[in-house]
C-alpha cells in the first residue's frame, strides 16, 4: 500500500508490474522460500508477476473450501485460461477454459467456452445446466 509499512505478516502474495522478464527470473532467484508465477496478456504472454506461499495453490483453495462445505470435488467446475490453471483443472470434477485462453489450458480442460468478451462465462453456464 503506497505510503504505508513495507515489512508485514499477514500478506500471503504481492503482485507486481513486470517491465521484462528478466524481473521475473530476478524474482526467482532473490525469493527462492516463496512461489514465483507470471500471468496477464493475451494467452500465456507474462505482463505481470507475483510472489506467494509455496504450496498454496488454486487447488489447495478449492479442496479447502469443499471440505468446509461437505461437497465433493466432482461438485466443483474450474473455470480458467491460462497454464497456471492446469492444477485446479486437473483437480475439480469438471473443467471449462475461456475460449482466449492459452494452448495449454484449453487441451487440460473438459469442455473450451468462448472468450471472456463474448460472453464465455455464461455461454458456459448454460452448456452446463447451471442456468
Amino acid at each position: 500500500v503506497y505510503g504505508g509499512e513495507l515489512v508485514r505478516d499477514d500478506v500471503n502474495k504481492v503482485s507486481f508490474i513486470l517491465s521484462s522478464y528478466q524481473d521475473h527470473l530476478d524474482s526467482v532467484e532473490e525469493f527462492p522460500d516463496l512461489k514465483a508465477g507470471t500471468w496477464g496478456g493475451a494467452g500465456e504472454t507474462a505482463l505481470f508477476g507475483d510472489l506467494g506461499v509455496k504450496d498454496i495453490t488454486k487447488a489447495h483453495a478449492m479442496q479447502v473450501l469443499l471440505d468446509h462445505l461437505g461437497a465433493s470435488k466432482d461438485d466443483a467446475i474450474a473455470f480458467g485460461d491460462a497454464k497456471v490453471d492446469i492444477p485446479v483443472f486437473e483437480f475439480a470434477g469438471t473443467s471449462v477454459c475461456m475460449g482466449n485462453g492459452g494452448p495449454e489450458a484449453k487441451a487440460a480442460a473438459d469442455f473450451v467456452t468462448d472468450g471472456v468478451n463474448e460472453d464465455g462465462l455464461w455461454n458456459a453456464f448454460v452448456h452446463l445446466g447451471l442456468v
